[in-house]
């Protein structure tokens, strides 16, 4: 198993566990769309951003608890998947596999901390070694929705003007595509 985290929105970062199969495709076991107010993905110092997965399976080969985790200026998202029982965690929050393989948070950074908003299922099995979020969205227009594309990252005087530049143009080309897929 594999994960990954990727900036979609000014709003949104997903969150990905796969993995490939035999025949060169890879299924998609779940995806976290973590939404927050514009900009809370690059908040405060860049120094304090950091993220990354660890999986620790049994001694027989099968795939264990998968535990990925996004930190941002003092804020730490954690979503946890164990495949053997396909339950899902959260933060605080459980759910499992049965109910969807995407799961849209919310308010990860408001007062009340993040909070499963919805479940859904899409088609798992991908010809790449990622996600198609372009799929998706054209299976299910509520996700485009949920991205807020129509915010834009605001100025952030602690980090450079061109780094901010780039993530807004980065996002706008990459939500006018997903306009485009639906």
């Amino acid at each position: 198993m594999s994960s990954g985290t990727i900036r979609v929105s000014a709003s949104v970062v997903v969150t990905t566990i796969w993995h490939n199969e035999a025949d060169g495709t890879s299924t998609l076991d779940l995806a976290v769309f973590w939404r927050g107010a514009p900009r809370w993905s690059t908040a405060g110092d860049p120094g304090r951003q950091s993220g990354g997965g660890t999986s620790i399976g049994p001694t027989d080969g099968r795939p264990g608890p998968l535990t990925h985790f996004i930190g941002v200026d003092g804020l730490r998202l954690e979503v946890q998947l164990d495949p053997g029982t396909g339950s899902v965690r959260i933060q605080d929050q459980s759910t499992s596999l049965q109910s969807g393989n995407v799961i849209l948070v919310d308010e990860v950074d408001g007062a009340a901390g993040p909070r499963i908003v919805e479940t859904m299922h899409v088609e798992p099995r991908s010809p790449g070694g990622l996600f198609d979020i372009e799929a998706a969205v054209r299976r299910h227009p509520a996700l485009f929705a949920f991205l807020r594309c129509d915010a834009r990252f605001p100025d952030q005087p602690q980090h450079a003007p061109i780094e901010v530049a780039m993530w807004r143009q980065m996002t706008d080309l990459t939500c006018a595509r997903l306009r485009d897929a639906r």
